[in-house]
């Protein structure tokens, strides 16, 4: 099948949304002159849950979506869209720019997993692929685990993360009044990690008292709760004036815009959140559990801005007591140490695409 010259490919984890990096790259592309002419092209599982401004829609997994795999000039995705097929057509262009500073192992290397790993019998490093990272610190992983040569990965942050330095207060009021937050509220988001390996799902429900948190926090501030939606349903939040249940509000960066503080305890939130120096914590109630099951590239007391708490308790004096300022100094630090090229990321990514074509 013939690779048409101006055609590209685009898929956002798995095609289950339209939105994160893949998005960010579309958006920069249609500004550009360049791309004047080209077919752009969207793989969805539901294309009729989406409206896109420019472009069709295409089903994943269909012979559509395969004929597009094969003719278009250049691909885009954030997790991969070859669909389990070694496609490596010469004269085409692949963007892969993940979705995460790694925090916890993955791809094969996590303590415990039913995957091999691959690519580690691939005889030559990639050298054509695009990839994205926030920091020498995941450029060596990625270069690793995806067998690539460290020359196609750019650091430039991940494109998704433009957006986090341009809002702008009308902005985050808009976004407070659509969840019905109040605008002298802080804001507390709490993200906390799926745990895979836990086939109990009570294994994957926080050991929280929500009524707690608001008697002590109540007065200033609103808890978002943004959970894997098997977590989120097994955790029955019962929405108030104090918590809202975002497990299934469809940006994360609006999220990240209007939150005063951000805890999770293995997620990979921590590195793209810190990029608007704020503060940090860290609930990791299972570390133990967690680092013998799945496994960590880092030491959570050295490396985070902030203390490790492991029970309810300590985690909400930790917020009852902190001082604000040097809490976002510390975390300030982390950014400028593993997110450091925040800010413009697709242009440099559209730039790399257009000096490959």
């Amino acid at each position: 099948m013939p690779i048409r010259q101006k055609t590209m490919l685009f898929c956002s984890f798995g095609g289950r949304n339209f939105d994160d990096s893949p998005k960010a790259i579309y958006n920069e592309v249609c500004q550009r002159k360049e791309f004047e002419g080209w077919e752009l092209i969207w793989a969805f599982v539901n294309p009729d849950e989406f409206e896109i401004p420019r472009g069709k829609k295409i089903k994943i997994d269909t012979v559509a979506f395969f004929h597009a795999l094969l003719y278009s000039k250049v691909r885009v995705s954030n997790s991969g869209m070859n669909r389990g097929i070694s496609l490596r057509r010469k004269g085409t262009v692949r963007v892969e720019t993940w979705h995460g500073t790694p925090l916890k192992k993955i791809c094969g290397e996590e303590n415990q997993t039913g995957f091999s790993n691959h690519r580690k019998k691939r005889r030559e490093k990639d050298s054509e692929t695009i990839r994205c990272a926030q920091s020498a610190y995941d450029q060596e992983i990625f270069e690793r685990i995806f067998h690539a040569e460290k020359s196609a990965i750019l650091l430039c942050d991940l494109p998704r993360n433009d957006a986090l330095c341009q809002f702008v207060a009308d902005e985050k009021n808009r976004i407070k009044d659509g969840l019905g937050i109040a605008r002298e509220k802080k804001v507390i988001l709490y993200a906390p990690t799926y745990r895979e390996y836990a086939t109990d799902i009570t294994k994957n429900t926080p050991p929280i008292d929500v009524n707690k948190w608001e008697s002590m926090l109540g007065n200033s501030y609103v808890l978002l709760i943004r959970a894997h939606y098997v977590v989120a349903k097994a955790m029955s939040i019962k929405e108030s004036s104090f918590v809202k249940n975002v497990s299934e509000y469809p940006s994360l960066n609006d999220l990240y815009a209007i939150s005063d503080l951000l805890i999770s305890d293995y997620s990979s939130v921590y590195f793209d959140y810190s990029i608007l120096d704020r503060p940090i914590l860290c609930f990791a109630y299972d570390r133990k559990e967690y680092e013998e099951k799945r496994g960590l590239y880092l030491n959570l007391d050295k490396v985070l801005p902030c203390p490790v708490d492991y029970d309810e308790d300590a985690l909400l004096n930790h917020i009852k007591n902190m001082n604000y300022d040097e809490a976002c100094a510390r975390t300030k630090a982390f950014h400028e140490c593993y997110a450091p090229h925040a800010g413009n990321a697709s242009k440099k990514v559209v730039d790399e695409i257009l000096r490959k074509l």
